[in-house]
């Protein structure tokens, strides 16, 4: 005797199942992309990447935008492997919420990585063309002149900038260690 009063149990297996393909699929360019822009090793080219007309321009640039953006683009590879396992794993309409919620979460922290790689990128063309020295609270390994100081006095007893900064070899006002040059002003 077939049962009366019961509603059929609504399956969301089609629909989740093409959501968590895109965001495993995500997830796998994400970590590729941000492992190769870790290491270096990736290219210029015109689909990934920071790709501004700086990067673009100088490939010393693009290398040090891509390492820097790198972990946050492999985290956001991680957010969208979560995301696809959260989403297939819930067998309810919560699954479109976890993909909604995977997805802006992962492209946020992309965009935020590839923002800051290309910070990273500017400071490091100011720093090639010795734009630093002009700049109001920068200074650079080997100044003889606070510059950057409110007053321009010597930062210590023997007027070396770069020894304030308690950095032997580079002056510490970089965003990335291993930017700074010696600049003699």
């Amino acid at each position: 005797m077939p049962r009366t009063g019961t509603k059929p149990v609504e399956t969301y297996s089609d629909d989740v199942f093409v959501l968590v393909v895109l965001l495993a699929v995500a997830a796998v360019a994400a970590l590729i992309v941000g492992l190769v822009g870790l290491t270096g090793r990736l290219r210029p080219n015109r689909w990934v990447g920071v790709r501004n007309d700086q990067t673009l321009r100088d490939d010393a640039l693009w290398r040090t935008a891509n390492r820097v953006a790198g972990p946050a683009v492999i985290a956001a590879g991680a957010i969208f492997a979560g995301g696809a396992c959260a989403t297939g794993g819930s067998g309810s309409p919560w699954g479109y919420a976890y993909f909604a919620g995977t997805l802006v979460a992962g492209v946020f922290l992309a965009g935020f990585g590839a923002l800051q790689g290309a910070r990273a990128a500017s400071i490091q063309a100011h720093l090639q063309t010795g734009l630093v020295a002009s700049t109001p609270g920068v200074h650079t390994a080997g100044d003889t002149t606070a510059a950057g100081t409110a007053d321009g006095s010597a930062a210590t007893e023997d007027g070396t900038a770069a020894e304030a900064c308690g950095v032997s070899g580079g002056c510490g006002s970089c965003a990335l260690a291993g930017l700074c040059t010696s600049h003699s002003h």
